[in-house]
């Protein structure tokens, strides 16, 4: 049994995670746009715009990234028995349910 109650406890947060992957999806198809040489025939103003874009969207798609390995850590660490304690907790509920069972 993990923190949460049950799955459907998760959904929320596996929905805004779902979320998270979206924007960097997105993020990343801007970044390859602005990833490339000067075209050619492309203004030098143009080319001073597309720069702090591109570095923009890196540092979001960096803190994005982040973001979503801290939820998975989360996560990870909700979804275990709470350590020597909790596995004890759960091996008396198990008891008492067998118990009730009989």
């Amino acid at each position: 049994m993990s923190r949460f109650g049950n799955t459907r406890d998760l959904l929320p947060i596996l929905r805004e995670v779902k979320r998270l992957l979206a924007l960097v999806r997105e993020c990343r198809l801007v970044l390859g746009k602005l990833e490339h040489p000067p075209k050619a025939g492309e203004s030098s103003s143009a080319e001073a715009d597309r720069i702090p874009y591109y570095t923009l969207m890196s540092a979001l798609d960096t803190g994005l990234i982040k973001a979503l390995e801290d939820a998975i850590k989360v996560l990870r660490r909700a979804s275990q028995p709470l350590g020597p304690m909790g596995a004890e907790w759960l091996e008396r509920q198990e008891q008492k349910l067998k118990g009730e069972d009989a």
